[in-house]
């Protein structure tokens, strides 16, 4: 689009805009016999819009950019155009009730899952979840080998006395760089062991010879303490796979219900004699 053309059509649009009193069907731009409308353009406009000159300019060079696009493109797949259509109105289908179901999911579906519903899943299908990475309970600590009480700390990371947690909790908040206490939690032992200043290649033997270890950098302490340890292969516990056992009952239960939904619709449109077979 030449200077000059784009200059006409910013003045066309400045008068058109401050002329607006409501009769808005001016066309304003035409590729191939479509065309572009100013109120179409209006409605999309934002209403903070500092300069609608500017965005009325963009989005009818856009709209044209487009046009084209899409007039060549049935042009030269005229052929296939029909599957085209097909596909398209399929998508807007599968769309509109996509949305329709979940708006209906949103409303009135109970997302509730009980613990007894997951622990029967867990065991009827038990053999089904095996680990495949190797996990433990117990705490990780990493503190700067400057830190003040070393040896308390020593005694308190594989401590299981309260008084002894307790300290080792108010120490960790104090001087850690980080650390982790909640030993009554699984978690995967390859999350703490790419964190450390050698890595364990044999994950297995260490945490079946391990109770209480550190290892040290040129600059930090690693605390490890292994109150309990299950390896790959092994089943894994129900409260790893808690989460999981939930989800899977959820989108069951989730397709239960818009089955129901559509059976539910099916009847009453039978009912209402707004189905007819012939």
């Amino acid at each position: 689009m030449n200077i000059q053309l784009t200059f006409l059509i910013l003045v066309f649009l400045t008068f058109t805009i401050s002329c607006y009193k409501g009769d808005n069907k001016q066309i304003i731009a035409s590729v191939n016999e479509k065309d572009l409308l100013l109120s179409e353009v209006l409605k999309e406009m934002p209403k903070a819009t500092e300069d609608s000159t500017f965005f009325i300019q963009r989005y009818m060079n856009l709209w044209i950019r487009k046009q084209l696009m899409i007039y060549h493109a049935e042009i030269n797949i005229s052929s296939d155009l029909f599957n085209y259509e097909v596909q398209i109105a399929e998508y807007r289908s599968s769309l509109l009730i996509y949305a329709y179901q979940q708006e209906l999911i949103n409303q009135n579906f109970d997302t509730s899952i009980s613990t007894n519903e997951i622990s029967d899943y867990y065991n009827q299908y038990r053999e089904e979840f095996k680990l495949v990475k190797n996990i433990f309970m117990g705490r990780y600590i990493v503190v700067d080998k400057s830190a003040p009480k070393s040896k308390n700390l020593k005694k308190w990371y594989k401590s299981s006395n309260p008084d002894d947690i307790e300290k080792l909790t108010d120490y960790c908040h104090q001087f850690a760089k980080e650390y982790y206490l909640a030993d009554s939690s699984w978690q995967y032992f390859s999350s703490i062991n790419n964190k450390l200043p050698k890595f364990i290649s044999d994950e297995e033997y260490f945490l079946g010879n391990t109770k209480g270890v550190w290892f040290e950098d040129q600059q930090y302490r690693y605390y490890i303490y292994i109150k309990s340890y299950q390896i790959k292969g092994s089943i894994s516990p129900l409260a790893l796979e808690n989460k999981k056992i939930r989800n899977v009952l959820l989108n069951k239960n989730k397709i239960q219900y818009l089955k129901q939904l559509e059976d539910e619709l099916y009847q009453n449109a039978l009912a209402l004699k707004k189905i007819k077979i012939y």
